[in-house]
């Protein structure tokens, strides 16, 4: 299972397919991109943003969701997701580890 929680493990996952699990809402998202951030108070000093793409509907609300790789069964990675805005059909969000 792609763990999301490491610069490197998250660009390793950059473009993967995901469910972000809220409840019993299921949306899949796409990983579209993995930004280093500098410095941070993480433990290996890096902070980093993930940026997220889904369908417009339904839409996440911000809070905090399972993440699972496409097709994988488990409890996936908790992420705190912040919907961002909408481009087109798409909507954007955006976690930012720090």
């Amino acid at each position: 299972m792609a763990q999301l929680t490491t610069l490197e493990s998250a660009q390793a996952s950059a473009g993967s397919a995901f469910e972000a699990r809220a409840g019993a809402v299921v949306v899949p998202l796409v990983l579209d991109a993995v930004m280093p951030l500098g410095q941070g108070l993480r433990p290996d000093g890096m902070s980093f943003s993930l940026s997220f793409s889904g369908p417009a509907a339904p839409a996440l609300a911000q809070g905090t969701v399972a993440l699972v790789p496409a097709g994988e069964e488990g409890e996936g990675t908790p992420v705190f997701l912040v919907p961002v805005g909408r481009q087109g059909e798409r909507m954007l969000y955006e976690a930012i580890f720090n």
